[in-house]
């Protein structure tokens, strides 16, 4: 069996980030699934440059607030019709 050759040492620059995720799913069962994820806060000045990272900040901290009230929100609604909703 040949061993896989691994490609080059050399860092590529990104030109994209996620920086916050809310994914409403639903799985095999029925069940309704909340999947958020935010960029790590104390990554941002290490990741991004000076200027930026002071409004990436602000953003972040924005979307966390509307996440959870979305989170809410739909929770509701899940609760009304009798289901149930998971958060990730």
């Amino acid at each position: 069996m040949k061993s896989r050759k691994l490609k080059s040492k050399v860092r590529v620059k990104k030109t994209e980030a996620d920086l916050a995720v809310f994914k409403l799913l639903i799985n095999n069962q029925g069940k309704f699934i909340i999947e958020k994820s935010m960029y790590p806060l104390n990554k941002i000045e290490l990741h991004f440059k000076k200027e930026n990272s002071g409004l990436i900040n602000s953003m972040l901290r924005e979307c966390n607030m509307e996440f959870e009230r979305l989170s809410d929100f739909l929770d509701q609604i899940v609760k009304k019709i009798g289901w149930n909703l998971y958060c990730i």
